[in-house]
């Protein structure tokens, strides 16, 4: 279905060349130098259109813009386009809505794809869910993931299990100059099978294994998950097939919060740890990230209700309640389950808190436990304390994992 496109920029050149790159996408496409001329425009827009306006213009800004629509109720899909790209001010885009902030030596990689894959998509399929976060921590790890993704960087993404680390590693090869070449995932727990399915015509050796899997990503990438899980064997195969690649890809690698200690321990390979923590990107654990557990949950609500065939509307107080202080320990995945679930026992429009089951009892204790650096050994001795023993219960009120308090506890001294 066609569109209507509306370009903002006061750089004509650049305003031309965007609209010659878009103009086989079947859009009618209207070019303007200010924002009040945009603003004019999109009076008469349709929900779904989309918005390509420069950072900032003469009479305004972006930013000014997304608030404006959000004012007007006015439901355009922006994109902001920016000649000086900044964390800074990709956060500051992305907080009022903006689809994606992208550097304008990128639009032909970059925005252009995107463009295209959303007038040719549903606008509730997964690729709304890249941009429906808006706290402060993810978005910082979105913009950091956004201006490292078009350099040759090794990348990693350090996170509890279950915050998004694999996606958001396919969204920075999807953003990457490399993405038009093969990329090769590699989950770093089950490396030890691959020689059993390496066809060499000698013994497959885990090392022929390893580097031909690296020969498939010469001059792409490699996703790298869960390095934490490499034994001190495949690190070294892994640290020698990189040292000894002639085109060695780019590698984006995701790795626990546990993974630092495992250095300093002496349990992972400094060497190879430094290897690929080029840049390092840190997404936040969702108790952290209290503005999008609603927001996750409508989207997976909405994603439920077609594969239950129900019409399930939203979520009740009582239910957004309990969503809300509920600890989280299993992260994104866990909600993903928790609303399966409730849609599933719901008998009508509304979720109350009964149709929640959690997968973790939430005792709210665990904003008592929250760690700090310096109060660490004395939160973790009332956890376990408050735990009764129990390990597994005490990782989850400090919102760490069972290895990582394994860990701690031992740096501790703690019985």
């Amino acid at each position: 279905m066609a569109r209507q496109i509306i370009i903002s920029d006061d750089n004509v050149s650049d305003s031309n060349e965007i609209k010659r790159l878009l103009s086989g996408f079947g859009a009618d496409i209207i070019q303007t130098l200010r924002i009040c001329s945009a603003k004019e425009l999109l009076t008469k827009f349709k929900t779904g259109d989309i918005v390509i306006c420069d950072f900032k213009l003469a009479d305004g800004n972006a930013v000014e813009l997304m608030e404006w629509l959000d004012h007007k109720n006015i439901g355009c899909n922006v994109f902001v386009i920016t000649d000086v790209e900044t964390v800074a001010d990709a956060v500051t885009s992305f907080r009022p809505g903006a689809k994606d902030y992208i550097n304008k030596r990128l639009i032909r990689e970059l925005l252009i794809p995107k463009i295209k894959t959303l007038i040719g998509r549903d606008d509730d399929d997964n690729f709304q869910l890249l941009f429906s976060r808006k706290s402060d921590g993810y978005l910082r790890a979105y913009s950091a993931a956004h201006v490292v993704a078009p350099t040759n960087l090794n990348v990693m993404i350090i996170g509890e299990s279950g915050v998004g680390k694999e996606p958001l590693a396919h969204e920075i090869y999807d953003m990457s100059q490399q993405c038009d070449r093969p990329c090769v995932l590699m989950d770093c727990g089950t490396l030890h099978y691959l020689a059993l399915n390496n066809n060499t015509k000698q013994q497959p050796t885990l090392l022929d294994a390893v580097a031909s899997q690296f020969r498939k990503a010469q001059g792409s990438t490699v996703i790298l998950d869960n390095i934490q899980q490499l034994s001190t064997d495949m690190q070294s195969i892994m640290l020698h097939v990189i040292a000894n690649c002639k085109q060695p890809p780019r590698i984006i690698a995701t790795a626990s919060p546990d993974i630092s200690e495992m250095v300093i321990e002496g349990g992972f390979l400094s060497a190879l740890f430094y290897k690929i923590k080029e840049f390092t990107i840190a997404l936040p654990p969702l108790r952290d990230c209290q503005d999008d557990i609603m927001l996750l949950a409508d989207f997976y609500l909405r994603h439920y209700n077609q594969e239950f065939h129900k019409q399930v509307k939203r979520f009740d107080a009582s239910a957004q309640k309990e969503m809300r202080v509920h600890s989280w320990s299993g992260n994104i995945r866990e909600l993903k389950h928790v609303v399966r679930v409730a849609v599933l026992k719901s008998r009508g429009e509304i979720i109350t808190s009964k149709e929640l089951d959690f997968d973790t009892p939430n005792t709210g204790a665990h904003i008592q436990f929250k760690l700090k650096k310096d109060d660490e050994k004395s939160k973790i001795t009332s956890a376990i304390v408050h735990a009764n023993g129990n390990l597994t219960q005490a990782a989850n009120l400090l919102g760490i994992s069972l290895r990582t308090l394994l860990v701690k506890r031992k740096k501790y001294g703690l019985k």
